[in-house]
């Protein structure tokens, strides 16, 4: 088949996967405007703070309290929607509740809209084969992506993290790790995934980033002060270790993500203790965090770093103690990435496409994960997938970062 007729059968693939979220999003419609969607919790935890409430934020009775006053016909819930992220973050939904639960819901995905139009233009100097293709191309595509369009319909915070994770990307290639330090420290409001990437910088001996890192999360340790006071911000653990242990009411459920701790879970849970496997769960993080850390090692310009960089956001979902299907959108930068890379290789060998290519390619197909979250709460079996992705990115990274052979004549 020509390359041509690929291309034009990825157009229509992806432009099915859009169609497919349309309908979705328009059938959805209802429940978005009684706030189901996980956006009650983020407008809840502004209004809070807004009406001078801060030192009441995580507390459970006040939560449902507000959210009863514009989520009230949400029949599933017998509690709050609970607002676990830091307090901080808080202030920045602060302004949109002064609109009504549906325009503020509208305006906020109209925000994530916009980062996804900044992106290619962020990346722009670093995509060399595709630095000509749109924003908007990149924009149908990104909408294409389930886990993009799903973090739009629950209005979730997860694509400014993917906006800081590129900033950081952009600024590691500028070799300037003071500001990627500072970009990541900006991600802390969802640190259980913005601290395994921070290791594996350690990891490289990158001081200036832990100092730029450390410095952003001082600040925003004040900033919480000021929001809920120094109680508040020392029982905040509490409070998360309280949700998790309770599992969310539901709504945390190991075997739901497509991390290694889902995985483990969905294939250990009736045969071994919870102690063992996260054991297990710890072992392998360990040694995949080493394996990351030392192909990007080896990884230290030009696409090869993208790579690396692609393989460490990866391993930063799988190693994850908490991995949501929205939380796949961070692997949306990988995709532009490697898409970047493969535009301009010669990638041999059947097995080395299948690795790089085929992961990646499942991650689009949409009715897979409908069905693996809907149906089967089993969204843990797509952890394979991004280990097989992973295995093939590594193995990329050492075929193209090995030193060249000369020839003999040549180096005479």
């Amino acid at each position: 088949m020509k390359p041509e007729k690929y291309k034009k059968l990825l157009l229509l693939f992806l432009a099915g996967m859009l169609s497919l979220h349309i309908v979705v999003a328009w059938r959805s419609r209802d429940l978005v405007r009684k706030g189901y969607p996980d956006f009650t919790a983020l407008y809840s935890a502004g209004k809070i703070v807004r009406e001078g409430l801060g030192k009441q934020l995580y507390d459970s009775q006040t939560q449902y309290r507000i959210q009863q006053e514009f989520a009230a016909g949400v029949s599933i819930r017998q509690g709050p929607l609970p607002y676990i992220h830091p307090p901080w973050e808080a202030l920045i939904f602060a302004p949109f509740t002064w609109f009504s639960y549906p325009v503020a819901y509208l305006l906020w995905d109209a925000v994530n809209v916009l980062i996804l139009l900044s992106l290619p233009l962020l990346l722009r100097n670093q995509l060399f084969q595709l630095k000509h293709v749109s924003a908007l191309f990149w924009l149908f595509v990104s909408l294409a992506f389930y886990p993009m369009f799903f973090d739009l319909l629950q209005g979730q915070d997860i694509l400014p993290l993917l906006l800081f994770f590129t900033l950081a990307f952009v600024s590691l290639k500028q070799n300037n790790d003071l500001a990627a330090g500072c970009w990541l420290g900006l991600g802390l409001f969802r640190f259980h995934l913005v601290l395994p990437l921070m290791l594996i910088l350690l990891l490289h001996k990158r001081l200036k980033a832990l100092l730029g890192f450390v410095s952003v999360a001082v600040v925003l340790t004040v900033v919480s002060i000021a929001v809920i006071g120094w109680n508040g911000v020392l029982s905040y653990p509490a409070f998360v270790w309280h949700i998790e242990t309770v599992m969310g009411h539901g709504a945390i459920v190991p075997v739901d993500m497509p991390n290694l701790r889902g995985l483990l879970h969905t294939f250990l849970a009736a045969r071994s203790s919870k102690l063992v496997i996260q054991l297990v769960v710890a072992m392998l993080s360990v040694a995949l965090f080493i394996f990351a850390s030392a192909k990007w090692k080896v990884a230290r310009e030009g696409t090869v770093f993208d790579l690396g960089f692609a393989l460490a956001l990866v391993t930063t979902i799988l190693v994850s103690y908490h991995a949501n299907t929205y939380d796949l959108s961070l692997l949306f930068l990988p995709v532009i990435l490697l898409a970047n890379h493969l535009a301009g290789a010669d990638v041999k060998g059947g097995w080395n496409r299948i690795t790089l290519v085929g992961p990646m390619l499942l991650l689009f197909v949409s009715p897979i994960q409908m069905l693996l979250l809907q149906k089967y709460g089993k969204l843990s079996l797509l952890a394979p997938v991004l280990l097989l992705w992973a295995w093939g990115l590594a193995r990329e990274i050492s075929r193209i970062g090995r030193p060249r052979e000369i020839p003999t004549t040549q180096a005479v």
